[in-house]
C-alpha cells in the first residue's frame, strides 16, 4: 500500500543525483510546447457618419464632444465576404495543424518523458530516452494516445465522464512507455484495472502539490519549471507502485510489461 509521503520520499531520493538532468528535460519539453498570450486593447471612440465622410475624403477638421458610436454589426457587415472566407480557412488550417501537433508530437513526447523518469528510477537516464518513442512502433503510440485523449475530451463536454475517464486512463502513457505495442483496448482496460480504487487517492496526491503551485504563481509561473521534475518523479513512483499491485493481482505479467530495459 503506497502513501503520498512514501512516493514523494522516493522521488526525492531519485532526484538527489539527477535533478538537473530532469530539469533540463522538462525545460526542453516546455520549450517544445506552444505558449500563447493575448493583449486586449479597447477604445471609446465615437464617430458620426458625417465625420466618417470627412475622414474618408481626407478632411483635416477635428471633431469634439460625444457622438453616437458605430455598432458592431455595422463593422461586421462592412467586412467583405472574401475576408471572412480567408479567416475561416485560416482558422480551420490552424485547428488541423494544432490537432496534428498534439497527436504526432505532444502526446508521444509525454510517453517519452514518462519512460525517461521510469528509467531514471534505476539509474541516470540519458536525454535521448525522450525521443525513443519516435522509433517503431511510433504510429501505434500516436493512435492509442489520440483515441484515449479523444474519448476523454468528448466526455469532458458533459464534465463528469471526462474527469472519470481521465483518472481511469491515467496510466496509459506509462503503459505505452513500457510497452509501445499495446493496443488501445488493452491499454485502457489495464489502466482502468490499475486505477480501480486508486482514483481518489491519485487526485489527492496531485492536490498535495497545491502549496508548491501557489508559490509558482508568485514567480509568474517560472517556479513551475523547478517543480515539474519533482512532480513527474512522484508520478513515476505512483506507476511503479500500481504496476507492482497489478503483478500481485495477476492483472498482467512480464510478457506484457517487461520493465524499462534501456534501448
Amino acid at each position: 500500500m503506497w502513501t503520498r509521503s512514501l512516493l514523494k520520499q522516493n522521488a526525492k531520493q531519485v532526484l538527489a543525483h539527477s535533478y538537473w538532468r530532469c530539469f533540463a528535460l522538462c525545460l526542453l519539453l516546455t520549450l517544445a510546447g506552444v505558449g500563447t498570450h493575448s493583449t486586449q486593447v479597447t477604445a471609446d471612440y465615437q464617430i458620426t457618419s458625417e465625420e466618417l465622410e470627412k475622414i474618408w475624403h481626407g478632411s483635416n477638421e477635428v471633431w469634439t464632444g460625444n457622438v453616437p458610436s458605430v455598432s458592431v454589426w455595422d463593422i461586421v457587415n462592412g467586412i467583405p465576404a472574401v475576408v471572412w472566407g480567408v479567416a475561416l480557412i485560416a482558422i480551420l488550417v490552424g485547428l488541423v495543424l494544432g490537432v496534428c501537433w498534439m497527436a504526432f508530437i505532444t502526446l508521444p513526447l509525454e510517453v517519452g518523458r514518462n519512460r525517461f523518469f521510469m528509467e531514471n528510477r534505476q539509474s541516470p537516464a540519458p536525454m535521448g530516452t525522450l525521443t525513443t518513442v519516435f522509433r517503431t512502433p511510433y504510429l501505434n503510440v500516436v493512435k492509442v494516445r489520440f483515441l484515449v485523449a479523444l474519448k476523454i475530451a468528448l466526455g469532458s463536454l458533459i464534465i463528469i465522464p471526462g474527469i472519470y475517464w481521465a483518472y481511469c486512463y491515467w496510466m496509459v502513457p506509462y503503459l505505452l512507455a513500457e510497452n509501445p505495442y499495446m493496443t488501445t483496448t488493452r491499454a485502457m482496460e489495464l489502466s482502468s484495472q490499475m486505477m480501480y480504487g486508486e482514483k481518489w487517492r491519485t487526485f489527492v496526491l496531485g492536490l498535495s502539490f497545491i502549496g508548491w503551485t501557489l508559490l509558482c504563481v508568485l514567480t509568474f509561473g517560472l517556479g513551475r519549471l523547478f517543480l515539474e521534475p519533482y512532480y513527474q518523479a512522484t508520478m513515476a513512483e505512483l506507476y511503479a507502485a500500481l504496476r507492482a499491485k497489478a503483478f500481485a493481482m495477476n492483472l498482467t505479467d512480464s510478457s506484457e510489461l517487461g520493465g524499462f530495459v534501456r534501448h
